[in-house]
């Protein structure tokens, strides 16, 4: 009888060999296939608006812009535009040449990073502005600021679109480029303007209407007009404009901001901009956005999340099921808020600079898929989410995962025969509460079968063989006359910078490692007393 049962047991095992069994089973397998290829990525990185002045003069500073640049590595800088608002002491930091804006695009410049600038108009212009009118009570209800109308009763979006050529050009003579410009943040929101009764308040926002009416002027109509005064104006140095910014996505919110730029002014319009605050995150309407804004760049531009996984989980469907080139974090550096920001920083110059739970999640995507990757096909039967890019040449290729599930799971990857010549793996796993969470963790080469824990949020970074077709695109780069360069003094400034931070780099590198642990260690005594 044993010896029967041997028998069977050796049959059962050849046939689980035979039939790879013991091997990575197929609904463990991830396939990548490097040749379908969807959006190029433009970058990562978030707004600087509210608050910069504490981070620019804090006494820590250049750790500020080591965490920025060198640590999450964020190439997308937006900036609020403050020509002639409402807060004399903000108004005046244009006319001075934008001090605190420097700071921060000089910051990055030493460290290596050419930053692509966003300008976004909040539509905080002094109600006295000749083009500005008051709208005590539209129709629906709603009470805003709109443009005034001329005397021959039409809508003054000349006079704002030569507003809009000064406010670039107070970037421009700061020396600092602008590369897109928004001309109004959250356009749907600017109308509601009311307080709790209904009654009409003095910080009711700038209305741009999707159609023009009585009561507003049109989105559209501005939007095209500051189009041809920054052609007019710049000629091919024009910023891009981004079109709609909307605070919520969705196809028919948004096509009903493009749609007549599209129908009036096509060549106006090659970038689409949205938030997410309200917006239903599921799979269906983000795949419906992306496929209503097909014909366009994407930039998700505005959104907070204290809860950073998932928050990552929200970053990874709007590069996979929406397709967006561009992913902004809102507050850069804030006021202390309780960790929706990336870094906290207090209004006393020695007061303690934290870096936030985003700040660490948001890497796994913005220190690895740089601009110019682009994405492409994935699929797989895993509970697990993934999202794969390329490098222009195919040298390199980064597959994020995230596993919102309560099960750990395994996987292997299927590059198509593609063969790997080096690794990394980094691995963040969500704790109990957001002071449990482990970031970053180094885990070595990329094995199959790797395990992605229950929580676990992974970036897997892979050298493979360049294409052998590949070409790289001879780009010449034109320098921006309307530009000013920095001062001698300025440029004296940078390169000082520059050296500094090579200088810090190793004492920084220790310090980090201190500072963890400590961080660590105060966690678990926090834990403990609870």
């Amino acid at each position: 009888m044993k010896r029967l049962l041997s028998v069977f047991a050796a049959l059962a095992l050849a046939f689980s060999l035979s039939t790879g069994l013991f091997a990575a089973r197929e609904e463990e397998t991830v396939h990548i296939d490097l040749d379908d290829t969807y959006q190029t990525i433009d970058g990562f990185g978030a707004s600087y608006t509210w608050y910069l002045g504490w981070a620019v003069n804090h006494n820590e500073s250049e750790t500020i812009w080591d965490w920025v640049f060198n640590e999450t590595e964020f190439n997308i800088l937006r900036f609020r535009d403050l020509n002639e608002i409402r807060n004399e002491d903000e108004a005046q930091m244009a006319r001075d040449g934008y001090p605190e804006y420097c700071a921060v695009y000089q910051a990055a410049l030493a460290r290596g990073i050419e930053p692509t600038v966003l300008v976004t108009s909040w539509g905080e212009y002094r109600r006295d502005l000749p083009f500005v009118a008051f709208t005590e009570k539209a129709d629906n209800g709603f009470t805003y600021y709109t443009l005034a109308k001329n005397a021959d009763g039409e809508y003054m979006y000349d006079e704002l679109a030569d507003f809009c050529v000064q406010s670039v050009r107070y970037f421009f003579d700061a020396g600092i480029p602008v590369d897109y410009f928004s001309i109004s943040n959250e356009a749907e929101f600017q109308e509601r303007g009311t307080d709790e009764n209904g009654n009409a308040r003095a910080e009711a926002g700038f209305f741009l209407g999707a159609d023009e009416n009585e009561y507003h002027a049109a989105y559209w109509k501005a939007y095209i007009a500051v189009y041809e005064a920054f052609k007019e104006a710049f000629g091919e140095f024009a910023p891009v404009l981004i079109g709609a910014e909307t605070m919520a996505a969705y196809p028919d919110l948004l096509k009903s901001y493009i749609d007549p730029i599209a129908e009036n002014c096509p060549e106006s319009l090659s970038v689409v901009g949205h938030h997410l605050y309200g917006t239903d995150l599921s799979e269906r309407n983000l795949r419906a956005v992306g496929e209503a804004m097909s014909g366009y760049t994407i930039w998700q531009t505005e959104l907070y999340n204290n809860d950073c996984f998932a928050h990552s989980e929200t970053v990874l469907d709007e590069l996979v099921y929406e397709g967006v080139s561009a992913y902004l974090y809102w507050n850069g550096v804030w006021d202390f808020d309780m960790g929706n920001c990336l870094i906290e920083v207090g209004y006393q110059p020695d007061s303690m600079i934290t870096r936030m739970n985003n700040h660490y999640a948001l890497q796994h995507f913005s220190k690895y898929i740089k601009k110019g990757y682009k994405r492409v096909g994935v699929s797989e039967e895993l509970k697990s989410k993934f999202g794969a890019f390329k490098s222009p040449d195919g040298s390199k290729l980064t597959v994020v995962a995230i596993n919102r599930s309560n099960e750990d799971e395994y996987m292997t990857l299927d590059l198509g025969g593609k063969e790997i010549l080096g690794s990394k793996v980094i691995l963040s796993v969500e704790g109990e509460n957001r002071f449990s969470h482990e970031f970053l963790t180094d885990m070595g080469e990329y094995e199959d079968e790797l395990l992605l824990p229950a929580g676990g949020l992974m970036t897997i970074v892979l050298d493979l063989e360049p294409d052998p077709d590949y070409v790289e695109p001879v780009v010449e780069k034109k320098e921006n006359p309307f530009v000013k360069k920095p001062s001698g003094a300025n440029v004296l400034a940078i390169v000082i910078a520059a050296v500094a931070v090579v200088v810090v780099a190793a004492i920084a590198l220790s310090a980090v490692i201190v500072i963890k642990n400590m961080k660590k260690l105060a966690a678990k005594e926090k834990e403990d007393n609870q």
